[in-house]
């Protein structure tokens, strides 16, 4: 009964000195994952880099130029509408008076022939005279009633599309940097996607062959101390059983 409790105690006791004389080192195998960095790139006007704070995103100096600008471009063209919005009421101004002009000049004409015309008939001050004057008149007060509400209408559209043209650019220009933003951002997620998942994978595939590492370990120490153990086990019963017989 001695021999067989020494057996397995004497082989514990070398397996447990080899394991610490020969098994890895504490730390030694999470080492470079622990020092893994993704690399960064440059291109597209852009610079990536990794580091203990997580990802920068830099865009370079002739990004920064080109995107300034867009949105200098888009601005000019707002400012250069807005100068155009404060010409249309003006020119619609003057074009309706223009028009009225001419609708007043040939009334004039009009009615000075039309009354010369009655006079001569000496109808002027009859009640056919006196129609007539009031249709004539009323015609030419329709023709310019006609005009104002046109050009109110031009300039009213005018005016209208310029507004939109404006705010156009003016949100072209917004959307330039926004559009950047974003480009930056989706840049930013996807290394960072890439970069964790490289490092989980790395993360298995380090537990997997610290795993195959012990468990080949283990099975090379159990072979190579199990005849070793045997033998000092069965000195070390000869030696008990002599002692107790």
């Amino acid at each position: 009964m001695v021999t067989s409790l020494i057996a397995p105690i004497v082989g514990a006791g070398i397996s447990y000195g080899a394991n610490k004389l020969f098994g890895p080192k504490e730390g030694a195998a999470q080492a470079p994952l622990q020092n893994f960095q993704p690399p960064g790139f440059q291109g597209g006007g852009f610079g990536t880099k990794f580091g203990p704070g997580g990802l920068t995103i830099t865009p370079t100096a002739e990004r920064l130029a080109a995107v300034s600008g867009l949105k200098d471009t888009f601005g000019n063209l707002a400012t250069e509408l807005s100068g155009q919005r404060s010409k249309v009421a003006p020119g619609v101004s003057d074009l309706r008076a223009a028009r009225l002009g001419e609708i007043e000049n040939a009334r004039r004409s009009s009615i000075g022939n039309l009354r010369e015309n009655l006079q001569r008939r000496r109808v002027l001050g009859s009640s056919f005279g006196q129609d007539a004057l009031t249709r004539a008149e009323s015609e030419f007060a329709g023709q310019k009633d006609r005009v104002a509400a046109e050009t109110f209408l031009q300039e009213f559209e005018m005016t209208n599309q310029l507004i939109n043209q404006q705010f156009g650019a003016l949100r072209s220009a917004a959307q330039t940097g926004l559009d950047e933003l974003n480009l930056e951002a989706e840049l930013g997620a996807k290394l960072a996607s890439g970069a964790t998942n490289a490092m989980a994978s790395n993360a298995q595939m380090l537990a997997k062959l610290n795993a195959e590492e012990a468990a080949g370990q283990g099975k090379f120490m159990g072979d190579l101390i199990a005849p070793v153990a045997k033998g000092v086990g069965g000195a070390a019963g000869k030696l008990a059983s002599s002692f107790f017989s």
